[in-house]
């Protein structure tokens, strides 16, 4: 049996396949990985802000119609400055620890709502981050501003709100600058984005009551492997682009 008859078959007048993003559902997470938010450690390049990050990068492909998942050895994360105009993030080589969790289920989820080739092979980013607010710092969710990942489907899923208002998604067409969909992802929501389509965003949010509050999320990564952005070749390309941002 060929991999187009096993695989999935993705609606052409799909909601994504249409428009280009979607919000969906995700699977219920179970306490375990709910609780590993609790034990992240802060993000070391945006002291400006506050929030704590893990990450995760694996090497994924369909057989035999469920996806395998390769966990990749941990390198370091960075972001072209053609997409990241923050000078302490694009074109930087940033530290992140590895989830202390297994998301794989959650990404099966989201690659069984997008319209993936199911005889290609994926680099796939699980960005496992808490943006907090209190009274020493805003919470800012998006420090970049709009802008896009550099993948070819980017994802945000909500785990958890606690004492928050705010947090707006918004998806942009980046010709126009008009804002095509926006909403509060509530917990286990998710906007799927084409990437190479749209940029996105995401407001502050606001402690309800008091001055504390948390927003727990995934950012999930999706890229055929022979776009990767992993390894050597992509650090070095990466790196290079930095000299498009004026640092302080």
């Amino acid at each position: 049996m060929g991999i187009a008859s096993e695989a999935k078959v993705f609606a052409s007048d799909s909601q994504f396949s249409k428009y280009g993003y979607d919000i969906i559902n995700t699977p219920e997470m179970s306490a375990q990985v709910i609780e590993s938010f609790n034990s992240m450690p802060r993000d070391g390049h945006s002291l400006k802000r506050l929030r704590n990050i893990r990450l995760n990068q694996y090497f994924a492909y369909w057989e035999e119609g469920q996806w395998i998942y390769a966990l990749l050895p941990k390198r370091k994360y960075i972001q072209s400055a053609e997409f990241i105009r923050l000078a302490e993030a694009g074109g930087v080589l940033r530290h992140r620890e590895q989830l202390e969790c297994d998301p794989t289920p959650l990404v099966t989820a989201v690659l069984d709502s997008l319209p993936v080739d199911f005889s290609d092979s994926y680099h796939i980013n699980v960005n496992q981050i808490r943006v907090i607010v209190n009274s020493e710092f805003n919470g800012v969710t998006v420090p970049e501003g709009p802008h896009r990942d550099g993948h070819l489907f980017s994802v945000i899923v909500v785990a958890k709100r606690h004492n928050v208002e705010g947090g707006e998604t918004q998806v942009i067409d980046p010709a126009s600058n008009e804002i095509v969909h926006r909403a509060v992802l509530e917990e286990n929501q998710a906007v799927l984005i084409d990437d190479e389509r749209y940029i996105h965003y995401a407001s502050n949010i606001t402690p309800v009551e008091g001055n504390d509050g948390y927003r727990d999320i995934w950012v999930i990564e999706i890229s055929p492997w022979h776009k990767r952005s992993y390894g050597p070749t992509h650090e070095r390309l990466a790196l290079a682009t930095s000299s498009l941002l004026k640092k302080p």
